[in-house]
């Protein structure tokens, strides 16, 4: 298995860190030890010998973790066959007003200040889960967003064609 480390931080590459740590997983188990790569691997491992079952002859999913990935970065993973993509997006702390109200409402214990970490940092795993709900919503395509039109319209077709029935009725009678 092949796992390679993509980079989407274009103009913060300065602060990209200079190795990351991955961690193989066989079916969602610890599969050896973790692995640290970088520049110097070209950001790339290969994991070999890998066994395809288990010993009750079950297929083997392996999958890749990054430990402790760098402040900034939201890690989205891609897997194709035998090679899985790491891509390390830059994700910019900008203050969103509606989170900070949501939050604010949510914490309604007389403290406005954020929900934090042991370690002194904002949750950066619920803003980038927020960040990518906010991407993954704004790539949809629109869809309703002109049923009031339609409605006009045909009720407006409707109408026009009792209009024409009646004037026809008249003529007739005539």
């Amino acid at each position: 298995m092949i796992v390679n480390k993509e980079w989407d931080d274009k103009g913060y590459e300065s602060i990209r860190p200079e190795t990351i740590t991955i961690q193989l997983l066989a079916n969602n188990k610890l599969q050896g030890n973790p692995v640290t790569i970088g520049v110097s691997e070209k950001w790339t491992w290969e994991f070999t010998d890998l066994a395809i079952r288990d010993e009750l002859g079950n297929d083997i999913l392996y999958s890749i973790k990054e430990i402790d990935v760098a402040k900034h970065y939201q890690v989205d993973q891609i897997q194709e066959n035998n090679k899985i993509t790491l891509i390390n997006k830059f994700v910019k702390e900008e203050p969103n007003p509606e989170e900070e109200e949501e939050d604010n409402s949510i914490n309604n214990d007389g403290d406005s200040e954020p929900t934090n970490n042991n370690d002194g940092n904002s949750n950066h795993s619920e803003e980038a889960h927020n960040d990518a709900k906010k991407e993954t919503t704004e790539n949809l395509p629109v869809v309703g967003q002109y049923s009031g039109f339609w409605l006009i319209l045909v009720g407006a077709a409707l109408l026009f064609g009792v209009v024409l029935l009646v004037k026809h009725k008249q003529e007739r009678k005539k």
